[in-house]
């Protein structure tokens, strides 16, 4: 287990160090001009907290064009990580600057233990108008599984409600296909937070109608109800049946064949079906034997 080395001071300490209005601007600010440096993008590595999400292409292509034109930029920063330079803050310039295959970049190096990189990411993320919000609950993660950070904690230094937290990290549950299209801003995170407690099933059948139909956040979360209850309704009919008092035994065995060993002792009746399509085929004829009062549940 990793030791909390930041944690030891209050939050409170915590905010003030990372808590500027704009974090960047106040790095750079307090970094003397000869501390901007011209590395090499073979020395540089995309950031290993952050790997797997995916950068917005748009985003990156805007950024080509404005290294193109010489407009100036902030300079990215990097910590020392193994024996390479690892982005902390700038991913999407320093991939525009590979899809351009620059041989340097201005960069500012920091020296940044694991925790701090993390936070300082953090802190940055919460500065820009629009998140990317696979990266925050990557970042959340790894506080919460490397550094023991409770979703208190980090309520409290994103001003978020603790309840919100949980909803982010939920998300990371989602198929990797649908938090690459979170990553690159094509599903929004109100429709991913909608269908992130569905099995994964329902989210990628519920993430096709997302975009056929141009369904609304709204639109979705009702969507992700009537799922819900169709659910409850299932399990709940499936505990009926399990308690029923089953009239006609031999009619029963009649009507459900479909090679599902079935077995009889006293009033209890037990089917075994062989994938889930055999199943709700032998509900659908116990519901017709419900219908006409041959099988009674009580």
């Amino acid at each position: 287990m990793k030791e909390n080395k930041i944690l030891k001071n209050s939050l409170r300490k915590l905010v003030n160090r990372f808590g500027r209005e704009d974090f960047v601007s106040a790095i750079l600010k307090n970094s003397p001009k000869e501390t901007i440096q011209n590395i090499s993008m073979n020395d540089i590595v995309d950031n290993h907290y952050l790997k797997k999400a995916k950068l917005d292409e748009n985003k990156i292509k805007t950024t080509e064009g404005q290294l193109e034109n010489n407009v100036y930029l902030d300079p990215i920063i990097l910590r020392s990580y193994k024996d390479k330079y690892e982005v902390v803050v700038g991913r999407i310039k320093f991939y525009a600057a590979k899809h351009l295959k620059k041989e340097k970049i201005n960069s500012v190096v920091l020296s940044l233990s694991d925790e701090e990189s993390l936070l300082l990411m953090l802190k940055e993320m919460t500065d820009r108008k629009a998140m990317n919000m696979y990266e925050l609950a990557l970042i959340c993660s790894h506080l919460k599984t490397d550094f023991k950070y409770k979703n208190k904690e980090l309520s409290d230094f994103l001003n978020q409600s603790p309840s919100q937290i949980s909803n982010l990290l939920q998300i990371l549950n989602l198929p990797e296909s649908v938090l690459v299209d979170i990553s690159m801003n094509k599903l929004s995170y109100g429709h991913a937070k909608a269908i992130s407690r569905l099995d994964k099933e329902d989210v990628l059948n519920l993430v096709s109608k997302i975009y056929e139909s141009s369904l609304s956040v709204r639109e979705t979360e009702e969507l992700v109800r009537n799922l819900k209850g169709v659910e409850v309704n299932h399990r709940q009919h499936k505990n009926d049946l399990a308690t029923s008092d089953i009239e006609t035994k031999e009619e029963i065995k009649k009507e459900i064949v479909d090679e599902s060993p079935l077995r009889i002792d006293n009033l209890s009746l037990t089917l075994r079906f062989k994938d889930e399509k055999a199943l709700n085929e032998g509900l659908k004829r116990i519901n017709k034997l419900i219908k006409k009062k041959k099988i009674v549940l009580k």
